[in-house]
């Protein structure tokens, strides 16, 4: 039998693609009716919030997790956000479902980005 994997693991594996700038690969970690909240998007798809990511993709950087918790059927990740000319301290936090993110809140400055 396989051992489902951790819902840090998949909150883990979507920033290291996000910021990879591999979009293909975040479709599989998503359930079909996502809920992403942001600064700048609103999303209750997954079809749609990749839309946006292939139409705009993000320039590939690194990344430094800073705090990584998990309650049950959620995980939270705070991070830098390591742009080439500043880092972005960013927070996710994650909610599951059937061991696929269900919904995202994305928060951050949205100054540090301009």
């Amino acid at each position: 039998m396989e051992t489902p994997t951790s819902h840090q693991t998949i909150a883990s594996t979507y920033l290291h693609c996000f910021c990879a700038g591999d979009i293909d690969a975040l479709s599989p970690l998503f359930t079909r009716d996502l809920i992403f909240d942001g600064p700048f998007h609103r999303f209750t798809s997954a079809r749609d919030y990749l839309r946006c990511l292939h139409d705009d993709p993000p320039q590939p950087c690194g990344y430094r997790v800073l705090s990584l918790t998990e309650n049950r059927d959620e995980v939270v990740l705070l991070y830098d956000y390591l742009k080439p000319r500043h880092p972005v301290r960013i927070a996710q936090r994650f909610r599951f479902r059937q061991q696929r993110i269900s919904e995202i809140l994305l928060i951050f400055d949205t100054r540090e980005v301009s």
